[in-house]
C-alpha cells in the first residue's frame, strides 16, 4: 500500500519522534518540532487516515498516535535513511577487534559486546559454522548381532552418534570393511551427492541403511544452521520503558535466552547479501511479536559462517542498528577470511 509524499513524510516523522522519545506523538508536537508547514488540524487529519490504513495507532490512555507493525515494516522498506558508520565510529571497533586475541570465541564475544555497547539492546552473534554440513568419515562398532554404533564426522568436526539395527548379523571386521569403503567414497560430499542405497540382498541392505542414517544426519545438521549464540546487553534492554511491567519482564528474560534464542531467530528470512530487518508479529508467537530482529550473515562464502544482530523493542532506532550489524558483520567476514588463510 502506497502513502501520498505528505502523508509519508508525517508517518517518517511520527516513527523517528516516537523512537527517540517512548511517548505516544500529537499533531502539534509535529507541527511545532518539524516547521511542516501545516494546520495542526491538518495534521490531525492525515494522521487519522494514516490510523485508518494501519500505520499508526493510539494507546487507550493517550490522545496522542504511535507506530504500528504495518507502519514501522512501512517506514524501514520505504522511508528509512540508511547510513554508514563513521570513520570515527569504524576505528573504535577495528581498534577494539585488534586489541583481542586471534581467536573465533573472543572474536563472536567481542561483535556482542560492541553492538550491545552501541545500541542498548540486546545483542546475539552465533560461532562460525559449515552452512552445509559434509561428510568427513564414519565409524562403525558393532553393539550386538545386529546392531551397531554409528559415529560420523562431519567437515566442521562436529560428532553425531546412533544405534542403528540391521537385518543380518554382521561382524565386526565386516563392519570395518564397509566404513572404509564409503570413508573413500562419500569423503567431502554433502547429502545430496549421496546416491540412497536400495539393495534386496541381506549384506546390500546392511549399507543401505548406513548410508540412509549418514544422509539424515548430514540433512539433520544443515538444518540447523544457527547455533546458540551469544548474548550481551540484556540489562539495557530491560531497562527500555516497554519493559517495566513486571509480566512483560519476565517474558522477555525467556525470550533472551540463549537457548530459546536459536530456534526463533529467522534464519530463512536473512539473505546472504544484506541486512534483514524483521518486526513484531512476523516474528515467532509469544515475547518476540511485540519485538523487531536486525540480522545479517557473516563469513566466506562457501565457507564457515553466521549470524550477528540485536534483538529490541519494536521502537529500536532501525537506522543506526543496521548500520552497526552491517559494520560488525563486514569485520567478522575479514577477520574469518584470514583466519582461514
Amino acid at each position: 500500500m502506497g502513502l501520498s509524499e505528505r502523508r509519508a513524510r508525517i508517518l517518517a516523522f511520527i516513527v523517528d519522534d516516537y523512537i527517540d522519545s517512548a511517548t505516544p506523538i500529537g499533531s502539534q508536537a509535529l507541527v511545532e518540532r518539524h516547521a511542516l508547514g501545516l494546520s495542526s488540524a491538518t495534521v490531525r487529519n492525515e494522521m487519522a487516515a494514516l490510523e485508518e490504513q494501519g500505520f499508526i495507532t493510539h494507546p487507550h490512555t493517550s490522545a496522542g498516535r504511535i507506530p504500528s507493525h504495518p507502519g514501522y515494516r512501512y517506514y524501514v522498506s520505504s522511508l528509512m535513511q540508511e547510513r554508514d558508520l563513521s570513520r570515527q565510529e569504524q576505528i573504535s571497533i577495528l581498534h577494539q577487534f585488534h586489541q583481542s586475541a586471534r581467536s573465533l570465541e573472543e572474536w563472536v564475544g567481542l561483535a556482542a559486546s560492541v553492538l550491545a555497547n552501541s545500541l542498548h539492546t540486546v545483542s546475539l552473534v552465533t560461532q562460525p559454522r559449515i552452512n552445509e554440513a559434509r561428510f568427513k568419515q564414519l565409524q562403525l562398532v558393532e553393539l550386538a548381532e545386529n546392531r551397531a554404533l554409528l559415529v560420523v564426522v562431519t567437515s566442521d568436526s562436529a560428532v553425531h552418534q546412533r544405534q542403528i539395527d540391521f537385518p543380518v548379523h554382521i561382524n565386526q571386521e565386516q563392519l570395518t570393511r564397509l566404513a572404509s569403503r564409503l570413508n573413500g567414497e562419500f569423503g567431502g560430499r554433502h547429502a545430496s551427492e549421496i546416491p540412497i542405497r536400495d539393495a534386496a540382498e541381506p549384506l546390500g541392505q546392511v549399507e543401505a541403511i548406513v548410508v540412509a542414517a549418514v544422509v539424515e544426519l548430514l540433512l539433520r545438521e544443515s538444518r540447523e544452521s544457527v547455533e546458540a549464540p551469544v548474548v550481551e546487553g540484556v540489562r539495557d534492554l530491560l531497562r527500555q520503558p516497554e519493559f517495566d511491567d513486571s509480566d512483560r519482564l519476565l517474558d522477555t528474560l525467556e525470550a533472551v535466552d540463549e537457548t530459546r534464542l536459536r530456534g526463533a531467530i529467522p534464519s530463512a528470512a536473512i539473505d546472504d547479501a544484506g541486512v534483514a530487518i524483521v518486526i513484531g508479529d512476523d516474528n515467532h508467537v509469544g515475547p518476540y511479536q511485540d519485538m523487531s530482529f536486525v540480522l545479517a550473515r557473516y563469513g566466506v562464502p562457501g565457507g564457515a559462517g553466521g549470524v550477528v544482530g540485536v534483538l529490541g523493542p519494536t521502537r529500536m532506532p532501525y537506522t543506526d542498528a543496521v548500520a552497526h550489524v552491517r559494520y560488525v558483520g563486514d569485520v567478522l567476514t575479514e577477520l574469518l577470511r584470514k583466519f582461514y588463510e
